[in-house]
């Protein structure tokens, strides 16, 4: 009987009989380095031959620091990555680098014996990946995917992917130790330094992952490649590791994986949505045709024949078109792959769950819409509409400054459902994820999206009552008040405080992020007002200073 697969991240982890086999262990190095790290000149010549010499069972990194001194323009391309590594092995001096996770030594002592030491153990997973260029050139797409041959019994199992540049050459040294010439150069960790947790593996177990890396500070598109490595994060010990390749070959024909639905909605009053689904191709069969069923607490409400192509590897952006059903308090929205070119998939059916509720009522309230803006603030806009009618009621937007927390206000007179849309038209149609935004009913907020991309939309009905009075909220501390100048603001994630004289100048603002110690000691005495914004809302605290 085929199993059935829910995926709500881009992961894939299914089982698989499969007979114990012989399997090479791929070692892998990190190497800590510098520009500005003379013995590192020294070193790099010996390990990089190891490094060439070892290709088919050795994948290596290599860090650059900002030490011994500032500077290293590959370290400044990305410096968060490395320090994250840095800490993580405790590496405090350079020339250095770990071997498969638990070895740590100067660069100068990694030998052929101890590559073919660490090479020898026997791997209890096998791992395969490729990756591409988008047609534009300025994106990556990596494909990565392993099954456990042996039981890997970790409760903190990481997969870890790194982009590199095999080969950096610069004109002159832009060091000051001489170097010109850089190789295996960590570009990017994905999808995040700290790697991407998997549970534990029982013999068979399969993972497969797609990720994508915008590309910055690349010299040369045709020396990117990737290398991806199964570690325990907690003892650091490797499982295996795997280099990508153009002779890639999936372990299943038939498989495919809805990544992602965008253009959804988390409250509605309609009953509509009109989503796209961004669906891999993750076996080595071109996918044709599909049959994509979705659901509404159990209940089909649309099947969608598609015909089409997506090759192994690649991606799909699929639209549903219109959905309709009957709102219930909580609407199961369920998307699932039914068929892969006229068969199930040979493994697992791949099915995206979303849980939508009903759109809360508001009754006779003015809104405040609060926006966090993204890195590109002037590409951010927001539009209030009839949800029945699609009529644009109010809009507002572009914005100046990035980061920044945005608040409008804006009141309704007709009874109805409405729709808020924010959108994020970054260049490339993605957005930075960094946008957030808030609406709040009188003193209640009705929903919070944060850290969207592109565009995100909510619904809410409004309905016309003078005869209902709205009560306020107060969820922000504030003390000691009176104060003589050093006061504790105890607030959930970041605000941005202004202060204000009694006479409305401000006097004072600056951002805080949770529990926070803030200085009014150059105020001079009297009565100030302090306003404290989020996404959540607006909250304005009477403050009295002492001398």
């Amino acid at each position: 009987m085929k199993k059935l697969l829910s995926l709500l991240t881009l992961s894939l982890l299914i089982g698989l009989g499969v007979v114990k086999a012989q399997n090479q262990r791929i070692v892998v190095l990190e190497c800590f380095t510098s520009t500005t790290c003379g013995p590192c000149a020294s070193a790099n010549p010996a390990l990089d031959a190891l490094i060439s010499n070892n290709e088919d069972k050795l994948i290596a990194i290599k860090y650059h620091v900002n030490w011994p001194a500032a500077g290293d323009p590959m370290n400044l391309a990305n410096p968060s990555d490395v320090s994250s590594k840095v800490t993580y092995y405790g590496i405090n001096a350079v020339p250095y680098s770990v071997g498969n996770g638990t070895w740590v030594g100067n660069s100068s002592s990694v030998s052929q014996s101890l590559v073919n030491q660490w090479a020898a153990a026997e791997s209890p997973v096998e791992m395969r990946m490729t990756h591409y260029l988008n047609d534009a050139q300025d994106t990556m797409f990596i494909v990565v995917m392993g099954r456990a041959l042996s039981e890997v019994s970790s409760n903190n199992l990481k997969l870890n992917v790194s982009v590199i540049e095999k080969t950096m050459e610069y004109a002159t040294a832009p060091g000051s130790n001489g170097e010109r010439i850089f190789h295996n150069v960590m570009k990017k960790l994905l999808p995040r330094p700290s790697g991407e947790s998997i549970p534990a593996l029982a013999t068979g177990d399969y993972f497969a992952f797609k990720y994508a890396w915008p590309l910055n500070y690349v010299f040369d598109v045709n020396e990117l490649t990737a290398v991806a490595w199964l570690q325990d994060g907690t003892s650091k010990a490797m499982h295996q590791g795997c280099k990508s390749t153009d002779n890639f070959q999936a372990f299943y024909a038939k498989q495919a994986v809805i990544n992602k639905v965008e253009y959804t909605k988390e409250y509605v009053c309609t009953g509509t949505m009109d989503p796209h689904m961004i669906i891999d191709n993750l076996g080595s069969e071109t996918i044709n045709t599909m049959k994509i069923n979705v659901y509404n607490n159990g209940e089909v409400i649309k099947t969608i024949n598609w015909e089409g192509s997506i090759l192994p590897a690649r991606s799909e952006r699929i639209h549903t078109g219109l959905l309709t059903f009957d709102v219930a308090e909580t609407n199961n929205i369920s998307f699932e792959i039914e068929l892969i070119n006229g068969a199930p998939d040979d493994y697992a059916t791949s099915v995206l769950d979303l849980e939508v509720k009903q759109a809360e009522l508001v009754v006779n309230k003015s809104f405040k819409l609060y926006i966090k803006t993204s890195d590109e603030p002037q590409l951010n806009t927001w539009e209030i509409t009839d949800a029945n009618s699609g009529e644009v009621i109010l809009s507002g937007g572009p914005y100046d400054e990035p980061g920044k927390i945005y608040t409008e206000e804006f009141d309704l007179t007709g009874d109805g459902c409405y729709m808020v849309t924010v959108y994020d038209n970054s260049n490339n149609g993605s957005g930075s994820g960094s946008m957030s935004f808030s609406l709040k009913g009188g003193s209640k907020t009705l929903f919070t999206c944060a850290n969207f991309t592109n565009m995100k939309s909510n619904e809410f009905s409004f309905e016309k009552n003078d005869d209902v009075i709205e009560t306020a909220e107060n969820s922000i501390n504030v003390y000691p008040n009176p104060t003589s100048g050093m006061i504790t603001v105890e607030a959930e994630g970041e605000n941005e405080i202004s202060v204000y004289s009694i006479t409305g100048q401000a006097v004072k603002s600056l951002t805080v992020n949770g529990k926070a110690t803030v200085d009014l000691s150059s105020l001079d005495k009297g009565v100030y007002m302090m306003v404290l914004t989020n996404t959540q809302g607006e909250t304005m605290k009477q403050m009295i200073v002492l001398q």
